[in-house]
């Protein structure tokens, strides 16, 4: 491949390192960020030519990212964000003002990265890889402030190698307990690893022994949910939501996102009171309101058909399933009856799954294999539907469990498409068509 790439060879190269979001854990080295921090020194440490807002969470981190970064642009900012994972292409995890990286610009980070282990023999995981790429990158083009997603836990994450001026916590809940601990105290303690003693910190976590392991880290400050911040109405409207809080700084009253499911109102909480730390101080509610206005959360709640009704919502774990619960009660309550599309990937729980998403509306539920490597077995899936007393039929493709769904449709049901972010980005590609 020499001193070029095409896409393909560099995706390739990519590929052919370890790569925790296809396969087992266990493959994994003792979690260091000791390659990491040297792979940047040895690149001219771009990471730290910029501010960044540092987001983790079990759930609920992509959409407050997007939200912390509508604020900040229509603070006349240029700002990347780093998410991930990506619903169609690579490219989507790296954006500056929420435009992808190009191709080109995607395959000369990958290149110098390829150069750097070539030279070094050190060689990175694939989500390192991506991470340092879009620390470059930011540099590269110079942006103003990294709104930066944590991949998965908090201290030994690639991307702690910031040190963010906020550290957002979104909520705390079981995922990824293989990894992170069998507790939720464990998972607590690693998600708190991104609280630097410099950092303001914005806190959703509600349980008090939770809180306290947040609490107690260094830091400049704690904003906390239902106490220094709070969310004073949070109703359903004509395509989306209109919600009213009070932060530390100032009240800010009737402001309509786009967005479905009351858990964005708590989501839109912690990006407003966090870009309030960012800058020290209130924000122009008119600004505050056409940011708000644009914002867009794909494949959360996200609507891709009226008629009939199909809705997409990555919903990965029990609390995620219970978030789409209210939501679709809430949000979607003309319905009356819904077809759910599923697949899951393997260490999940799948009756546990659906006993949070509940069975009172939910007629059918399809359920395919995604194209990920880590896809559970349909059959699996099926044995936790029936054991939470739901109806449920394979099929092949999460393509033919979609249009199979789409088909039973009454006039008043719809289709809901959760359980994994590979079965919204499979169901989203059919429904919306695929970009690149």
């Amino acid at each position: 491949m020499g001193n070029s790439l095409s896409l393909g060879d560099a995706l390739h190269w990519l590929d052919s390192h370890i790569n925790i979001e296809r396969n087992s854990h266990a493959e994994f080295p003792p979690p260091s960020l000791v390659k990491m921090r040297e792979a940047l020194r040895l690149i001219g440490e771009p990471h730290k030519s910029y501010p960044a807002i540092h987001v983790t969470g079990t759930n609920g981190k992509g959409s407050t990212c997007r939200m912390i970064t509508a604020l900040l642009m229509a603070h006349g900012l240029r700002v990347a964000t780093y998410m991930s994972p990506h619903l169609e292409v690579l490219n989507e995890r790296i954006l500056v003002d929420l435009e992808a990286i190009s191709d080109s610009d995607l395959v000369n980070e990958l290149l110098t990265l390829k150069l750097l282990e070539e030279h070094t023999g050190k060689i990175l995981s694939w989500f390192e890889l991506m991470t340092a790429a879009a620390l470059s990158h930011f540099d590269t083009v110079g942006v103003d402030v990294a709104v930066v997603e944590v991949g998965m836990g908090g201290e030994w994450d690639a991307t702690n190698v910031i040190d963010g001026e906020v550290a957002v916590v979104t909520n705390v809940s079981m995922d990824h307990v293989e990894i992170l601990g069998p507790e939720l105290s464990d998972i607590a303690r690693e998600k708190s690893g991104i609280i630097k003693p410099s950092s303001s910190v914005v806190l959703g976590v509600d349980r008090r022994d939770l809180l306290d392991i947040f609490l107690a880290k260094p830091s400049q400050g704690a904003i906390v949910l239902g106490r220094e911040l709070e969310i004073r109405s949070n109703v359903q409207a004509i395509g989306g939501r209109v919600v009213s809080f009070r932060t530390r700084h100032a009240a800010y009253d009737q402001i309509f996102m786009p967005l479905f499911g009351p858990h964005q109102g708590h989501n839109a909480a912690l990006a407003i009171s966090a870009v309030e730390e960012f800058f020290g101080r209130a924000l122009d509610l008119d600004v505050v309101r056409a940011a708000f206005e644009r914002v867009t959360s794909p494949g959360r709640m996200e609507v891709v058909s009226r008629s009939p009704l199909v809705v997409l919502d990555a919903a990965h774990n029990p609390a995620g399933m219970a978030s789409a619960r209210i939501s679709i009660s809430s949000d979607f309550s003309t319905v009356g009856r819904w077809h759910l599309v599923a697949s899951m990937l393997k260490g999940r729980e799948p009756e546990a799954m659906f006993l949070a998403l509940g069975s009172d509306k939910i007629a059918s539920v399809n359920v395919a294999r995604t194209r990920s490597l880590r896809a559970m077995d349909p059959e699996e899936i099926l044995k936790g539907a029936e054991a939470a007393g739901l109806s449920c039929s394979v099929f092949d493709t999460v393509s033919d469990a979609l249009e199979a769904a789409a088909n039973s449709c009454r006039e008043d049901e719809g289709v809901l498409v959760c359980g994994s972010i590979y079965a919204v980005a499979e169901a989203r590609e059919q429904m919306v068509g695929k970009k690149n």
